[in-house]
């Protein structure tokens, strides 16, 4: 019979299986199981074990589609009579083989997750089942802590996984936390190389540092302070200082100037914090909301590397932009060539090359279960990517896998626990603050009007985001750091004319367009008129007319002062209009229409692209 270990993430199923291979001295080859393999890839795979005496573990195997995993069942069955009866060759396929009956093939599977298919009734009977439960983490740790060289090891293996029990309890349910054993096997390693690094140091500050880390680049900004008692409490009186790598540090600065990115030092921190993450892990997902500086952060990182002397070769790709067998590459059901694939190749490439540089493949594209569960056997401890040819690409030790992904809504829990997670968060807004510094260094504006401009940022945007998040709903969602953007944009435009006096008026007009021009009717309310209100009765100074919304005027340049958008110099349409032609082909000018193209005009002066919207039949086109 084979086996089937079975369990839920994190447990061990494969680890197990590769540790008892080791310790009866045989080989062991692991396969990710896919929906690109098909029934004749596996009976060859197959044949190999049964002739060669090896093991075979697949993992995951029921992603196979029900259609391959029938026809296992027959080619499997034939094997196990074969040993049975004690029989020397066999035929499977047509061939016939010789037999080793030390072979041995393994199942592991996840139940129940996205994407797996219900094993049939004849091919569960072939494998003895085993359950795998969630292993006893404080015994592992303790064996760990002793085998990194921790002399009070019991003790400091009861804090740490009481730590991790009590964050899964008291911390928010975000996706992208895990706190099972992969977790916890990367945090005592880090904790080793402390130890060995500076062995001077106390047992508890050394293992209070590697948690606290190792942690918290993933925690959310909401739980940050509940983590930081927690670890308080454990570790009282203990608050060693972060390791700092000063010239590094400067590096990075360096290589944030040379993108012309204001190098803030919370982005600072989160790429030395990645730097540190992708040593210890060789999966990492960098997560936060869109414009939070995800790509900013991995690609100031490759810079600064490579002028620490570390030249750092990055290939980025969009797993998204090909079906997944053109990702991985996938056998040509008639001809039976194999047709590679986009990651496969970019993979085998990358390992080609002699040297031993950083090497890293970023994967920039939303997760989903059909793609990323191809992943597992690269991102844990194997290091392999099976590919249904039955090829095995291997990832070296020097070559790392960066995925940049927005949430982790439709990733399973043997996704998440086998990469190591950076998340940046922007409930804090250094990343328009920055945006805002890098745009006024950049423009060719007097020392003073800078000046005078900063100051308008700081009074007017921070505060005005906040009762925005708080008060009202855009028609479709966005960012605070698009916003801050399009109003960088809108000035420059407007303030490329000489003429332009009476920057806060410009100012002032410049931010209503742009933070509150997505508002309309939502939900029975009409957020654009609240805005408007909201506006006059916080800001008194420029001030706007109270006859009509804030919308419903400009800035007069020669006078300094709102005016009325009808009051803008038209052509009089009265004269040109063509009696003999229908009235559908004309367009006649409105206060909306005048000062969308007066905006839309703007924008495009200075090659920002701007995006209409709303319902039918409103004159977008």
């Amino acid at each position: 019979m084979g086996c089937a270990p079975a369990g839920p993430a994190g447990t061990g199923k494969t680890e197990s299986t590769k540790d008892l291979s080791s310790a009866l001295a045989k080989a062991i080859y692991v396969f990710n199981c896919s929906d690109q393999m098909d029934f004749r890839g596996m009976g060859g795979i197959f044949k190999g074990l049964a002739s060669s005496g090896s093991w075979g573990c697949f993992d995951e195997f029921n992603r196979l589609l029900p259609s391959v995993l029938s026809v296992c069942s027959v080619q499997f069955k034939s094997v196990t009579d074969a040993i049975k009866q004690q029989k020397l060759r066999f035929t499977l396929q047509d061939d016939e083989i010789s037999l080793d009956p030390t072979c041995g093939v393994f199942i592991t599977m996840n139940p129940g997750y996205l994407g797996r298919a219900e094993l049939p009734e004849g091919l569960k009977a072939l494998f003895r089942p085993i359950t795998v439960v969630v292993p006893d983490l404080e015994l592992i740790c303790d064996n760990m802590l002793m085998a990194e060289g921790f002399v009070g090891a019991k003790v400091l293996a009861k804090k740490f996984t009481t730590l991790y029990a009590l964050c899964k309890d008291l911390l928010s349910k975000a996706a992208h936390y895990d706190w099972g054993l992969r977790a916890i096997k990367s945090v005592l390693v880090v904790a080793g190389k402390f130890k060995r690094g500076e062995p001077e140091l106390p047992e508890p500050d050394i293992l209070m540092r590697a948690l606290r880390d190792f942690n918290l680049p993933k925690i959310v900004a909401e739980d940050l302070q509940i983590f930081m008692d927690l670890l308080g409490d454990l570790f009282p009186g203990i608050n060693p200082p972060r390791k700092r790598e000063m010239d590094f540090e400067g590096k990075c600065i360096e290589a944030a100037e040379g993108y012309k990115l204001y190098p803030d030092d919370q982005f600072i921190l989160k790429i030395v914090q990645l730097k540190e993450l992708l040593q210890v892990r060789h999966c990492v997902f960098v997560m936060g909301p869109p414009g939070a500086g995800k790509s900013s952060t991995w690609k100031t990182l490759g810079d600064a590397n490579s002028r620490m002397g570390n030249k750092t070769l990055i290939r980025d790709l969009n797993p998204k932009v090909v079906k997944t067998d053109e990702l991985y590459g996938v056998v040509h059901m008639q001809t039976r060539e194999w047709i590679d694939g986009l990651m496969s190749s970019t993979m085998r490439t990358l390992g080609q090359i002699p040297d031993s540089n950083p090497k890293w493949i970023v994967l920039d594209g939303d997760l989903d279960a059909n793609w990323i569960e191809s992943m597992n056997s690269v991102m844990d401890d194997n290091r392999i990517l099976t590919l249904a040819s039955n090829e095995r690409i291997p990832l070296k030790t020097h070559m790392r896998l960066i995925f940049e992904i927005r949430d982790l809504r439709f990733a399973t829990p043997a996704t998440v626990s086998r990469a190591g997670i950076l998340f940046i968060s922007d409930t804090a807004g250094y990343q328009w603050k920055s945006y805002v510094k890098s745009w006024l260094k950049q423009q060719s504006y007097d020392a003073e009007r800078k000046k005078e401009l900063q100051g308008y940022f700081d009074q007017y945007i921070a505060e005005s985001l906040k009762h925005m998040k708080r008060s009202f709903k855009h028609l479709i969602p966005q960012v605070e750091i698009s916003m801050v953007m399009s109003l960088c944009k809108l000035l420059e435009s407007i303030l490329k004319n000489p003429a332009v006096k009476g920057l806060a008026f410009v100012f002032v007009f410049c931010c209503v367009w742009c933070l509150g021009a997505g508002y309309d009717l939502k939900d029975g309310r009409q957020y654009r008129k609240e805005f408007s209100t909201w506006w006059k009765e916080k800001f008194k100074a420029p001030r706007f007319p109270a006859a009509k919304t804030v919308f419903d005027y400009y800035v007069d340049f020669e006078n300094t002062k709102f005016e009325e958008w009808n009051k803008m110099a038209n052509v009089d349409i009265s004269s040109i209009i063509d009696t003999t032609k229908p009235i559908s082909s004309f367009t006649v000018p409105t206060v909306d229409t005048i000062a969308t193209q007066y905006i839309m005009d703007s924008f495009i002066k200075v090659g920002h692209s701007p995006l209409l919207i709303g319902s039918a039949g409103c004159g977008k086109t």
